[in-house]
């Protein structure tokens, strides 16, 4: 026995001509519905875009918009378009395989926004929020829009509500970065200080830079499960026995 959705009964009120009040005109409440569907992906995902947009992310309000309104006009038209063009020629189709192809290609978007410097990964977020917005395309053009709605609110409460813990967290698992005379012998010192004050160094990553015309030695140094007072007291030790021409220390927050 199928069971009726709020949404599959809001899809068959507009297909059926606004529950049968306008026979004949099965087409227009058809034609109202593509137009809410595109309506609310426009919604939708200018409120996720508008976050990633607020917070100085590279993609942002426009970029979600257009690729959730472009995987809600493939998911239209793969259920209505190749029926309705084709005098249902293709009655038999499965409109699934067109949405798989936008699930697919999708990634070279979410790619485009990750970059990594050093151990620092940034933007895997905002190539989430994306993937997202396709997501969320693909349900409002296959009609779901309540379920569309419901996904984006508990989104956008994972991006803003949780953006709090997920400071505590990263503040336990902080990225030293480093800057010294090029070819100068420091990691014994390094581990030594770590070990003494109780830091774990998890990754040690480095790169040859230009400071002030000369070659330096940058090392990026991502430390976990470290308390402040202990993270204080290794700064303080290494300031003095490295003598770095730079130091300070960040979260790694995407």
């Amino acid at each position: 026995m199928a069971i009726d959705t709020v949404d599959n009964i809001i899809v068959q009120w507009f297909n059926s001509g606004f529950g049968g009040s306008l026979v004949g005109y099965e087409w227009l409440g058809n034609l109202i519905l593509c137009f809410l569907c595109i309506l609310m992906t426009i919604i939708l995902s200018g409120i996720i875009g508008f976050e990633r947009e607020y917070n100085g992310h590279s993609a942002g309000l426009r970029t979600h918009i257009l690729v959730s309104l472009g995987s809600c006009l493939i998911m239209i038209v793969s259920i209505y378009g190749f029926n309705v063009f084709s005098g249902g020629e293709f009655a038999n189709r499965d409109p699934a395989r067109l949405a798989a192809q936008v699930i697919t290609g999708i990634g070279f978007l979410g790619a485009g926004t990750i970059v990594q410097t050093g151990i620092s990964v940034k933007g895997l977020t905002t190539a989430t929020t994306l993937w997202l917005s396709m997501a969320v395309g693909l349900a409002a053009g296959s009609g779901n829009l309540v379920l569309a709605t419901l996904t984006t609110l508990v989104a956008m409460s994972v991006l803003i509500m949780l953006r709090r813990f997920e400071r505590f967290a990263a503040r336990k698992n902080p990225i030293i970065t480093i800057v010294v005379p090029s070819g100068m012998p420091f990691i014994k010192q390094l581990l030594s200080v770590g070990s003494r004050f109780g830091v774990n160094i998890r990754d040690v990553d480095s790169q040859i830079v230009q400071l002030d015309g000369n070659e330096a030695l940058r090392v990026n140094i991502r430390c976990s499960k470290v308390s402040k007072a202990s993270m204080t007291a290794f700064m303080d030790e290494l300031r003095q026995a490295i003598k770095p021409l730079e130091i300070h220390i960040s979260t790694g927050l995407i």
